[in-house]
């Protein structure tokens, strides 16, 4: 934890400088803006309008039978959205760059951008929701007007754990009204010379029960955050910077990461892409979604076992354990689980601050006071195999071909593959497998759905992509490789006999779970 001598303003603290500023709002949204000229931390309100895009009428409640997320998509999307060829900004010049004040907001909340210009000069922020719109791949929610920007103080490291944290002024308030539908949303701001910056966040619907909960990795996001990439002072929960400027291992990355920085570069790291191809993906095939980040999942502003199916997209290796405790409740309530990456629920961590500091010493030493260790859940006799139906084993060296096992399962059904068929380059980036000699979940059905050779530094390893039965009627889903979702996206990686495995596998959890008491 960051010591108090050093402690930052909390969310709540920054919340009420907004709120004594008493800047009106304009559609439901607040911009502000340092003040030019006026004292260091002076807050002016914004007087230019907000263009925001109107909502559709009764976009968040089904409308004869058509879910919010349908809908939603039914919509023109924003033809000219693109991910890339942006001129993004470096961490080490600092163009521009910004985070905001949480990974998940829900209607009739604000969320609050902090945004640092390099040199002084005006910018602006849109916000784009992520989805399909006819393949555009996103919609234009709404633009701020164009705000004073200015270099925000350097950031701070807590001496006792490395964590690296900003106490910039809020720049922008975004007011999140009835006709925002649930779902995976970017911010994308730009200086007046045309830098650019992501900041990614979820918009919640804690109230409605859909067919499947869509879990964002934020957690994850942050461990492998190592802002700033600058040379001297950015660490992650893997690596750290020496005094040459070289990027280390164990010994200097930090025990603990703030949510309250930046993303390094331009803001989506890899993994985060993979998500957003996903979310494209699946927002085509007409389910019945809510989103939702870890810090949801973790504070229980959502209920898992309140949808049918909980899907985990990406990379989610972080977990606390409220998470898992969500999430096991749940599937023994016949919620089913969706692992569509590999290593999942490897690390187990705390928050602090709220939800704005994720601590994971990678240690099994306990923390302060009563506090159990933050290490792997596998090292205090929680191994996550208990759970998923198979665990993190090893990285992958290159790719390899899913080796198809069952074919005759319902998963296989309609995609006319045999045992011993290979799918391209579907092994990739890091695996799992159902490991003999680790206790596995009590089930009424399981099945090895691959068994795919793969090298890593010159031996063979295996990965496995399991389903089981929980006693409850759950089906729980390991896909068991990082680039399971890249196959289900259009490009040439795509593969429909894993896009029709995967229809499969949504349409069987999405049904009606059985009735399960307690």
């Amino acid at each position: 934890m960051v010591d108090e001598g050093t402690a930052k303003p909390t969310r709540r603290t920054a919340l009420t400088v907004l709120g004594a500023v008493g800047a009106a709002g304009a559609a439901g949204l607040v911009g502000l803006r340092v003040a030019t000229g006026s004292a260091p931390g002076t807050l002016a309100p914004v007087d230019a309008a907000v263009r925001p895009v109107a909502p559709a009428p009764g976009a968040t409640r089904p409308v004869g039978g058509v879910s919010p997320t349908v809908a939603e998509n039914a919509r023109p999307g924003d033809a000219g959205f693109r991910l890339d060829g942006l001129r993004h900004s470096t961490d080490h010049e600092g163009q521009i760059a910004g985070y905001a004040s949480a990974t998940s907001v829900a209607p009739g909340e604000t969320l609050d951008f902090f945004v640092s210009v390099a040199p002084a000069q005006g910018y602006r922020i849109t916000v784009f929701r992520v989805g399909h719109y006819g393949g555009a791949g996103a919609r234009q929610v709404v633009t701020s007007p164009w705000l004073d920007g200015v270099r925000q103080d350097p950031p701070q490291v807590s001496p006792t754990d490395g964590a690296v944290w900003c106490s910039w002024q809020p720049g922008w308030r975004l007011t999140i009204d009835a006709g925002w539908v649930s779902g995976l949303h970017l911010a994308l701001l730009r200086n007046a010379q045309g830098y650019h910056h992501w900041i990614p966040f979820v918009v919640a619907d804690p109230s409605r029960h859909a067919d499947a909960l869509v879990v964002v990795p934020t957690s994850t996001y942050q461990a492998y955050n190592g802002w700033p990439m600058d040379g001297r002072t950015g660490a992650s929960l893997y690596r750290g910077y020496d005094a040459q400027g070289n990027l280390r291992g164990s010994d200097l990355r930090a025990r603990a990461v703030s949510h309250d920085r930046p993303m390094t570069g331009s803001g989506l790291r890899r993994p985060m892409k993979d998500d957003i191809g996903f979310v494209q993906w699946i927002e085509q095939q007409g389910r019945d979604l809510v989103y939702a980040s870890s810090e949801d999942l973790h504070s229980g502003r959502v209920v898992p076992h309140h949808h049918r199916a909980v899907i985990f997209p990406g990379h989610d290796e972080y977990w606390s354990p409220a998470m898992r405790a969500a999430v096991t409740t749940a599937r023994d309530r016949g919620t089913s689980l969706v692992f569509l990456g590999a290593n999942n629920c490897y690390w187990r961590i705390r928050y602090a601050q709220g939800d704005r500091l994720v601590e994971c010493a990678k240690s099994i030493v306990p923390g302060p006071g009563p506090e159990p260790p933050t290490t792997r859940w596998r090292d205090v006799g929680d191994p996550e195999q208990l759970l998923i139906g198979a665990q993190y084993v090893a990285i992958v060296d290159g790719a390899a071909p899913l080796v198809v096992r069952g074919s005759d399962h319902w998963f296989w059904a309609g995609t006319q593959v045999r045992d011993g068929d290979e799918i391209p380059g579907v092994v990739h980036g890091e695996a799992d497998q159902l490991m003999r000699g680790v206790a596995r979940p009590a089930s009424t059905e399981s099945v090895l759905l691959s068994d795919s050779p793969f090298n890593r530094q010159g031996r063979t390893r295996r990965q496995q992509t399991c389903l089981y039965r929980a006693p409850s009627g759950a089906w729980v889903f390991a896909a068991g490789s990082l680039a399971w979702t890249r196959q289900l996206r259009n490009g040439p990686a795509a593969d429909d006999r894993l896009r029709r495995a995967t229809r499969n596998l949504l349409d069987r959890v999405s049904q009606a779970p059985p009735t399960v008491s307690g």
